[in-house]
């Protein structure tokens, strides 16, 4: 059996978490404060990845009918994203538009992967220490700003933009950045990167939460493929 890990971020949960106490995509996505269209391009990706919907369609209700979750999508709320490695018995490879980075691991002073060069990362998850480890960070995971500004998150990396690519829809666009030996493939629409000129050269600061930086290569024993609702 073939396992490959699945990418959830804190964005799917509260999404999915949101949809069980409103019912609808609309009044979800204007809940955690994300488009409808974002919010229905988070869940067709959730399908895609692990092969069955997380949401599905009811009929009937005060609303003449509401969204609800699958097993499946209330499996991944009910464990967090902290443990959204989900087995999938399928031989496919990790999504090719995520970060795909390699490391050493260091327990102290804290747990984090050595990239080379000065880069490292802070994570969550529990390895030997030295122990060479692959790591997987979805673009839309990573915030990008054009100066420092107080916040939770463990990692914040200086960075300079080399590129700007169009994304599969019209107003997607993914800027690649370069932070000492490490290049990163960061997901935004096309309204940041015009208010900040988000060009080529330009000098930025990545914000990376440790929960975002998922480990490649194990699977947690605790979890088990569920098939989605029929």
């Amino acid at each position: 059996m073939n396992r490959h890990p699945r990418l959830v971020t804190d964005t799917d949960v509260a999404l999915l978490r949101s949809l069980t106490h409103e019912g609808s995509v609309v009044a979800a996505s204007r809940r955690i404060g994300i488009s409808r269209d974002r919010a229905n391009y988070r869940l067709s990706r959730l399908r895609r990845a692990f092969g069955g919907p997380v949401v599905e369609g009811v009929r009937g209700g005060r609303g003449h009918g509401e969204t609800r979750l699958t097993p499946l999508g209330d499996r991944i709320v009910r464990q967090g994203f902290d443990a959204v490695e989900l087995l999938d018995a399928r031989p496919l490879a990790p999504p090719s538009h995520s970060n795909l980075l390699r490391g050493l691991y260091h327990r102290r002073p804290a747990p984090t992967v050595l990239l080379g060069k000065g880069v490292h990362l802070r994570v969550a998850f529990p390895a030997k220490d030295g122990e060479p480890v692959s790591v997987m960070l979805d673009p839309e995971s990573i915030l990008v700003a054009r100066g420092k500004f107080p916040s939770s998150a463990r990692n914040v990396l200086p960075g300079t933009v080399e590129e700007v690519r169009t994304g599969r829809r019209a107003l997607e666009r993914t800027v690649v950045v370069r932070t000492g030996p490490v290049r990163l493939r960061v997901a935004v629409t096309e309204e940041p990167v015009r208010q900040l000129r988000l060009g080529p050269g330009a000098r930025v600061w990545l914000y990376v939460k440790a929960t975002a930086v998922r480990r490649v290569g194990r699977a947690p024993r605790a979890l088990t493929r569920e098939s989605p609702r029929r």
